[in-house]
C-alpha cells in the first residue's frame, strides 16, 4: 500500500521501482543465510513490496492513461452492463476500439468508456454484451471546476474508464451480440433476476432495495432513499459487503448440510465457493465483495486441510492479491471502508467482547454484544475515511444495525426462496408478497430513525493529511503499551481535539462570489457570510441541479443554505447590501450585469458595470455592450453555445477587455476589495 500510494503520489519512475525490486530480492536471498544480520531479511522484504506497489502502479498507471485524440472517429463498442437513464440520460459503461486510423500517432485506439446516449425506444432493447457503432469525439473524463465538486476524474480512473463520449439519437446503430465475458454474462444473469422482480410486483423503492441488497443493483436508488440511509447508518446494508456474503453463506450451509471427510466435504466446499463467487460475479465484483469471497475462500482452503486460519493474516492475503491485480483500488472508497472496518473489528473485537462479558449465558445477550461489538469497532475504523468523504456521523447505528442484520437475513433467505420456487407460482407469490411488506417494513424503519432529533451529526471537512494524521492517532491511542502507554493516549486524545478544532470553520468571511461552471443552468453565489448567502440565476434551478452544482461548496465550508434569487426585474435585500433590478446586480459595493435575451439594447443610459455575466440567451455585439455597460472583465457562461463563445472571445480580445470563459477554465471567484474587483480559484 505504501508503494502504491508513493508512486501515485510523486510518479516515481517504473526504472526506480524495479532497481529497489532486484536489490531488495538480493538481499532478501543473502538474509536467508544463518549468518546474515537478523534484521537484514524483514528490512528486504519490507523494501520488496514497497518496490513491488511502486512497480504495479506504474504499470497500471501507463494502462490507464487516458490519451484519446480529440479528432472525430469510427468506433466500435461492447456494452459491459445494461444502460440506465437517470435525468433524461442514459448512461452505460463500454469496451470501445477505434476502426480505421488516427491522426494522432500516439493516441489510444482502445479501452473503457463511459457512453452517454440521448434518449431513444432503440435503448430499452440494449444488453449486456450488444455491441454498437458510432462516430463521435472521445474525450478524457474531466472535472466541471467548481469548489469542492465531486472528483469525477479520479473517480473514472479508479473504475478504469478512460474516456467519455456523448451520442445524439441518431449518433449510433445496434450491430447485434458479440462475444459474452465472463462478467457479462454475470451482467445478463443480474439483468434476468432484476426481470423476474419486476414479473412479480416489484417496483419502485423496494425494487431499488431488494435489487442493491441482493445483486448489487444500486443504480436504481434515489437520493433520498440514499440519503435516509446514510443518515440512518444503515449504508453499509445497500452496499454488497461480507455481511450479505456471510448471510449468503449460512444459507447455503443449510442448503448443503454435506459432512464428513473426503470427497463429500471436498464437494461441498467446492459447491459453497462456486455460489458464492458466482454471485460476486452477478454483485459487480465490487471490492467488499470480492475481499470476503477470498476470505472465504482462504477458510474453506484451511477446513480442506484441517489447518486453522489467521484472521488477520487472510485479510492481508486478499489485500495483496487485489492490489497487485489492480493498484489503483487502493484509491476507491469502497476499499478503503471495507477494510479498515474488517480490520478494525478483528483488532478490537476480541477485547470489547471479553470485556462487556459476551461468553455468558443467553443467546440475546450474546446477539447484541456482538452487534454491539462489531458496530462500534467497524465505526471506530471507518471513521476517518467517512468523515473525510461524507463528512456525517450517524448516531443511532447501534439501534439501526439491531435491525438491519437480521433484516437482511431475511430478506436474501426469501430471495433465494422466492428464486428457487419459481416453478411454483401460487407459492412465490406468497414468498414475493411477504419479503415486499419487510422490504417497506425496513425502509419506513430507517426513514424513522433518520427523522429522530440530531439523528446525523455534520462533520467539519477533513483533508486527506487530516485523514492520514488522525489515522495514525487512532492507532497510538488504540493500541499504545509499554509503561508510559497513558501518556501517549492522552497526547493522541489532545491532538484529535486539537485536529478537529483546526478543521472546525472558524472566522468571518469577505464578501466574494462564486460563478459556477454548469451547463444546466447559470448559476452565481453571492456570499455575504457563512450564515447569508444568495443564488443567482436566470431561472430558477431544479433541486438535482443545484445538488450536483452548488451544494458541495456551501456543505464543505459549513454555511446555511443559500437564498435563491432568481427574479430578474427586481428583488430588495439592502439590508445585507444586495439589490437585484432587470439583470443588475448589486452587492457589496460593486454591479453584475446579467444578460440572458436582447432587451439590453433598448436601454439608453450609461450604467458601468464591474463586471457583465453572458449567459444563453445572449447573441448581441460586445462592441455595443460595452458602450451601455462599460466594464473591464466580461465572463462567458457554460450555458451558452460553443459557436457564441468563439466569437465574443473574439471580439472581447479586439475591444482589449478581459474574457472568462467558465465552460473551460472552470468556476471562478470574484472577490469584492475595496480597490476593485479580482478573479482567484475558488479554493484560494
Amino acid at each position: 500500500m505504501a508503494g502504491i500510494a508513493l508512486s501515485w503520489l510523486y510518479s516515481i519512475p517504473l526504472l526506480y521501482s524495479l532497481s529497489l525490486f532486484i536489490i531488495a530480492l538480493a538481499a532478501m536471498v543473502a538474509g536467508l543465510h544463518r549468518r546474515a544480520p537478523r534484521l537484514l531479511f524483514g528490512v528486504a522484504v519490507s523494501c520488496l513490496m514497497l518496490a513491488l506497489g511502486g512497480v504495479v502502479e506504474r504499470l497500471d498507471a501507463d494502462k490507464m492513461e487516458a490519451r484519446w485524440s480529440a479528432a472525430k472517429g469510427r468506433f466500435e463498442a461492447q456494452l459491459c452492463e445494461s444502460p440506465f437513464t437517470e435525468r433524461g440520460t442514459t448512461r452505460v459503461i463500454a469496451e470501445v476500439r477505434r476502426i480505421g486510423r488516427d491522426s494522432v500517432p500516439d493516441a489510444r485506439r482502445e479501452g473503457t468508456v463511459e457512453v452517454s446516449f440521448a434518449g431513444s425506444v432503440a435503448l430499452e432493447e440494449l444488453r449486456a454484451g450488444d455491441r454498437i457503432f458510432f462516430e463521435a469525439e472521445v474525450s478524457p473524463p474531466k472535472n466541471s471546476g467548481n469548489p469542492c465538486e465531486f472528483d469525477t476524474e479520479h473517480y473514472m480512473y479508479v473504475k478504469g474508464v478512460t474516456g467519455t463520449v456523448y451520442l445524439p439519437v441518431d449518433g449510433w446503430r445496434r450491430m447485434g451480440k458479440g462475444e459474452l465475458t465472463l462478467s457479462m454474462r454475470a451482467m445478463r444473469l443480474r439483468d434476468a433476476i432484476l426481470d423476474v422482480y419486476r414479473r412479480l410486483g416489484f417496483e419502485g423503492e423496494r425494487l431499488a432495495v431488494l435489487a442493491a441488497l441482493t445483486v448489487g443493483e444500486k443504480r436504481a436508488l434515489r437520493r433520498d432513499l440514499r440519503d435516509t440511509y446514510s443518515t440512518a447508518g444503515a449504508s453499509h446494508v445497500l452496499a454488497l459487503s461480507g455481511l450479505h456474503l456471510g448471510i449468503l453463506y449460512m444459507i447455503l450451509s443449510l442448503l448443503l448440510p454435506l459432512r464428513g471427510v473426503g470427497v463429500r466435504v471436498f464437494v461441498r466446499e467446492a459447491l459453497l465457493l462456486a455460489l458464492l463467487w458466482a454471485f460476486a460475479f452477478v454483485g459487480g465484483l465490487s471490492p467488499s465483495v470480492v475481499r470476503a469471497a477470498i476470505l472465504f475462500s482462504i477458510m474453506s482452503l484451511g477446513r480442506l486441510l484441517q489447518r486453522d486460519t489467521s484472521s488477520l493474516n487472510s485479510l492481508a492475503l486478499a489485500a495483496l492479491l487485489m492490489l497487485v491485480v489492480q493498484p489503483r483500488l487502493l484509491f476507491d472508497v469502497s476499499f478503503q471502508l471495507s477494510y479498515s472496518a474488517v480490520a478494525a473489528v478483528l483488532l478490537l473485537a476480541p477485547a470489547m467482547r471479553r470485556a462487556l462479558g459476551a461468553d455468558e449465558d443467553g443467546a440475546l445477550r450474546g446477539y447484541i454484544v456482538d452487534i454491539f461489538v462489531v458496530s462500534v469497532a467497524s465505526q471506530i475504523g471507518t471513521l476517518p475515511f467517512i468523515w473525510h468523504y461524507f463528512g456525517t456521523f450517524p448516531l443511532y447505528f447501534l439501534l439501526t444495525n439491531l435491525v438491519a442484520v437480521p433484516t437482511a437475513f431475511v430478506v436474501m433467505l426469501l430471495a433465494v426462496i422466492m428464486l428457487l420456487a419459481a416453478p411454483v407460482a401460487l407459492g412465490r407469490q406468497w414468498v414475493a408478497f411477504a419479503l415486499s411488506a419487510i422490504i417497506g417494513w425496513m425502509n419506513g424503519f430507517f426513514e424513522w430513525v433518520a427523522s429522530l432529533p440530531a439523528a446525523s451529526v455534520l462533520l467539519p471537512y477533513l483533508t486527506t493529511a487530516g485523514v492520514a494524521l488522525l489515522s495514525l492517532l487512532m492507532l497510538i491511542l488504540l493500541f499504545a503499551r509499554g509503561r508510559r502507554r497513558w501518556l501517549w493516549r492522552i497526547a493522541s486524545c489532545g491532538a484529535i481535539l486539537l485536529l478537529v478544532c483546526a478543521a472546525h470553520p472558524r472566522g468571518e468571511w469577505a464578501a466574494h462570489i462564486i460563478f459556477y461552471n454548469s451547463r444546466s443552468f447559470p448559476a452565481a453565489q453571492l456570499v455575504k457570510s457563512r450564515e447569508c448567502s444568495y443564488l443567482l440565476t436566470s431561472y430558477p434551478p431544479t433541486e438535482v441541479e443545484t445538488r450536483y452544482i452548488a451544494e458541495p461548496y456551501w456543505r464543505r465550508h459549513g454555511m446555511q443554505p443559500p437564498v435563491v434569487v432568481a427574479d430578474a426585474y427586481y428583488r430588495d435585500f439592502s439590508d445585507v447590501g444586495l439589490v437585484v433590478e432587470g439583470g443588475l446586480t448589486q452587492f457589496s459595493g460593486r454591479r453584475i450585469m446579467l444578460l440572458a435575451d436582447e432587451h439590453w439594447t433598448e436601454r439608453c443610459t450609461i450604467v458601468p458595470v464591474d463586471c457583465i455575466w453572458l449567459c444563453r440567451g445572449f447573441l448581441g455585439s460586445i462592441k455595443e455592450l460595452l458602450q451601455i455597460y462599460p466594464s473591464r472583465y466580461v465572463i462567458m457562461d457554460a450555458t451558452l453555445y460553443a459557436s457564441s463563445r468563439k466569437r465574443i472571445a473574439r471580439e472581447c480580445r479586439e475591444a482589449g477587455v478581459r474574457c472568462i470563459d467558465l465552460s473551460t477554465v472552470g468556476a471562478v471567484k470574484m472577490l469584492c476589495e475595496k480597490t476593485g474587483v479580482r478573479f482567484v480559484n475558488p479554493e484560494e
